[in-house]
């Protein structure tokens, strides 16, 4: 998980690079979209933006900003299935990731998102642009790294759960192992004192029976009162 945070924190960095250019790409875009006689129509899909680049775009400066976005939207999308792979327990067809993949594919409509609050990305285009140009083709960057964070959570938390349900169950296994051995000790000191209480109860009925016969033995015979030897 630590290295998975790791490589968050570097497309974090890498986007925020690409957040200070957001001015350069719009003119990118503004630009190939004039070459390609398509002003009138909206960005979005990442493929209208790659066949932008590919078919319409004639400046270095252009091209570098807008291979950035789809470099970044490719790597977002790979980093998807990479936690998905690291915890598949965690993760369903609808979960926060599936979604993720989904928003990122060449040709999701993403016409209908904006990023919002505390995200201000859209707040820097014009009312125009915001509504009707490019306001998806911005949003669809910061919203795939909230549902990215989203995801991390939600692996988090089912690591967290099946670690916890492993040490209880490793304690009671503990606990049952601990009272079996006690009782295995209780049973193995009760066997001998038993033994040891029957040999002396053996011992002492024997002695009672000894004393006995040896009173029997030593008593002289009973003489009736008022009778002598002689008669």
């Amino acid at each position: 998980m630590n290295e998975l945070k790791a490589t968050l924190r570097d497309l974090e960095q890498r986007y925020a690079l690409f957040k200070q250019q957001q001015f350069t790409f719009i003119a990118a875009l503004d630009h190939t979209r004039e070459n390609a006689h398509d002003k009138t129509r909206s960005v979005t899909t990442l493929s209208q933006v790659q066949n932008y680049l590919d078919h319409y775009c004639n400046n270095a400066t252009d091209k570098r900003v807008l291979i950035m976005f789809l470099d970044l939207c490719k790597d977002l999308s790979q980093f998807c299935s990479k936690l998905q792979d690291s915890n598949p327990n965690a993760c369903s067809s609808d979960d926060i990731l599936e979604k993720c993949k989904v928003l990122l594919s060449c040709n999701h409509d993403m016409s209908k998102i904006r990023a919002k609050y505390p995200h201000d990305e859209v707040n820097h285009l014009s009312c125009d642009e915001a509504k009707h140009h490019y306001g998806a083709v911005i949003s669809i960057l910061p919203i795939a790294l909230d549902f990215i964070k989203e995801g991390i959570g939600v692996i988090e938390t089912a690591q967290y759960e099946a670690a916890r349900n492993n040490r209880y169950e490793m304690s009671a296994q503990c606990n049952k192992n601990a009272k079996t051995a006690e009782n295995k000790e209780s049973s193995a000191q009760t066997v001998p004192m038993q033994m040891e209480d029957c040999e002396i109860k053996s011992m002492k009925w024997k002695r009672s029976t000894k004393q006995k016969n040896n009173l029997l033995m030593s008593n002289e015979p009973w003489i009736p009162p008022g009778k002598t030897n002689g008669l």
